[in-house]
This record gives structure tokens, C-alpha cells and sequence, in this order.
């Protein structure tokens, strides 16, 4: 039976049926390998470990697309979270009754469409995290929520008053509306893995 080990830095000590020999080599840790030791000194066990790794690519340039895509990720939340905002100031109208901020009311004139706008937030938001998952039908989602806003934005100014107390809320929501039109514009949502 034959073991080996090392001895510090002077060589590997071989034994072989009770005979000892002291081996000098000047690659030990490509002897330390070839040779297989289970057992060795810590020293030894850090040169091998060192010489076994391999070169690591650089992570430096990240691909353009990928950034492009977490920024049009987050700029099209900021847009949904501007339209859940102005869905919020809708629904905290002082002149609405109890009735009137309901819910069901909420999705029309009488309500101010301030939970239609909470649900046109709410997409956006949505399609956001579509987009950051860089989904294949993350552009569809974005395009639906911005156009389904649009269409309860067109239809909250119709209804609205020339004297209306709103303009905050509809800024919010032209501004949502706005950063949706751009990210879809810019195109920068990535075709998925």
C-alpha cells in the first residue's frame, strides 16, 4: 500500500512497504494532483485550489439591452403610479358623498372615474413588471394599459367641469399617460431569452 503527504516545503515524504523517501520536485502542486493526496496540509490544499481556477469573464459591460430594459420597466411603473395617485385625489374629492366614492361608482362620471383610474394604475404597474421580466407579451400588456387609460382619461375631461378642482389629478394622470406613450415609443423592452 502506498501514502503520501507533504512535508511542509521541503518535499513530499513517499512511504511504500515501511520505506520512506523524501521527494523534491519543483511543481508541487502538480505532483500534489497527479498523485491524488487526500490529506493535505492546508498550505498545499490552497496552491492546488489556486491552480485549478480557471479565469472568470468580466462582467464589465453589461449588455445594453437588459439596462434598457429595467429602466422602461421603471419608468413605465412611475407612470402607473402617477395614474393610481391621481385615482387617489379623485376619491379624496371633498364635494363627493359616500355614495358617489363607492366603487362602482368610481368607474364613472359620477365618481370622478377615480377607481377607474386606480384600475388603469393598477395595469400599468402590471405591465411593468412584464416588462422587467422581459415577458414576449410585455409590449401587448403596455400598449392595453395605456390605451385603456387613455380612453377613462378621455372620457373623466369630457365629463369634466370648466371650473374643475381637478387639474392636480388630471396632470397626474396626463403625466402617467405621457411616460407610457415614451417607453412604448422607445422600444426598449427586449425580445426574451
Amino acid at each position: 500500500m502506498t501514502s503520501a503527504s507533504s512535508l511542509f516545503t521541503m518535499g513530499f515524504a513517499i512511504r511504500a512497504e515501511g520505506e520512506e523517501f523524501v521527494l523534491k520536485t519543483d511543481d508541487d502542486v502538480g505532483l500534489a494532483r497527479e498523485i491524488g493526496i487526500a490529506a493535505a496540509s492546508p498550505r498545499m490544499a490552497r496552491k492546488v485550489a489556486a491552480s485549478q481556477n480557471q479565469e472568470v469573464p468580466s462582467t464589465a459591460d453589461p449588455d445594453p439591452l437588459v439596462t434598457r430594459s429595467k429602466l422602461a420597466a421603471i419608468a413605465f411603473a412611475l407612470g402607473g403610479v402617477m395614474a393610481l395617485a391621481s385615482g387617489v385625489l379623485l376619491r379624496d374629492d371633498p364635494t363627493l358623498t359616500a355614495a358617489e366614492a363607492s366603487a362602482g361608482q368610481g368607474l364613472g362620471p359620477v365618481g370622478n372615474f377615480w377607481f377607474a383610474f386606480v384600475l388603469g394604475g393598477l395595469l400599468m404597474v402590471g405591465a411593468a413588471l412584464a416588462i422587467a421580466r422581459r415577458s414576449k407579451w410585455s409590449r401587448m400588456a403596455a400598449i392595453f394599459a395605456v390605451s385603456a387609460l387613455v380612453v377613462v382619461f378621455g372620457l373623466a375631461a369630457r365629463s369634466a367641469t370648466p371650473d374643475t378642482d381637478h387639474l392636480l389629478a388630471f396632470g397626474f394622470i396626463a403625466g402617467g399617460v405621457v411616460v407610457g406613450i415614451a417607453v412604448i415609443a422607445a422600444g426598449s423592452f427586449g425580445d426574451p431569452d
